[in-house]
């Protein structure tokens, strides 16, 4: 995620919970960056003109990323959250600028959040229409969710303890092929191959005593 991105994302994240009075938001404003002022005593009052710039930044940042970037996600949201993060946000917005009618700059702001509503508008219901854009958005969606559930399932379905492909592989060069060597009790030998069958070694002896 670009460093424009989450400035973009975090102002978009402040403006949906926006008060809707502009002289009560505690707003600070540093150049396309918004934030609210934890100081009890800050009594600094936003202007409209103050905010154009970070507004128009926030969701011409957000409506690019979605329609150029091949991210389908941005930092963990996906269209669909954006969307509604900025459907939301566009509400508090419209609700905050019925009490600034008497501000200045009312019209060019309204003007401003008129153009963005548009785009916004066109952007949904060109998400709501694109089927191969929902296609991929949900195939990426359940692609990380069969990811998780295999990694999952690794944890229960593989023997920790199991024989590694280096054993197995020293094992066929030496004829062995994985399996496990036993010691013969008389000789002390590992080698399966001397394992004597002392019954046979028994009627052996018999017969020749015969």
């Amino acid at each position: 995620m670009t460093e424009l991105n989450e400035i973009a994302l975090n102002n978009l994240k402040l403006l949906n919970n926006l008060n809707h009075n502009l002289k009560e938001c505690q707003l600070v404003i540093e150049g396309n960056k918004l934030s609210k002022s934890t100081d009890e005593n800050y009594d600094k009052i936003v202007n409209l003109r103050e905010l154009e710039y970070p507004i128009y930044y926030t969701f011409n940042q957000i409506l690019n990323s979605i329609r150029y970037s091949n991210l389908y996600k941005i930092e963990g949201y996906s269209t669909k959250d954006l969307l509604y993060l900025m459907d939301n946000a566009i509400d508090s917005i419209v609700d905050m600028l019925e009490n600034t009618e008497e501000d200045p700059n009312y019209d060019n702001f309204t003007d401003i959040i008129d153009n963005i509503d548009e785009k916004y508008i066109i952007l949904r219901d060109r998400y709501e229409s694109c089927s191969i854009w929902r296609i991929t958005e949900t195939f990426n969606d359940y692609l990380d969710s069969i990811c998780d559930g295999l990694r999952e399932c690794n944890r229960y379905l593989y023997v920790s303890n199991s024989i590694s492909a280096e054993e197995e592989f020293n094992d066929a060069i030496d004829g062995h092929h994985g399996v496990e060597e036993e010691v013969n009790k008389e000789t002390g030998e590992i080698n399966p191959n001397l394992i004597y069958d002392t019954d046979n070694e028994d009627d052996s002896e018999n017969k020749k005593d015969n």
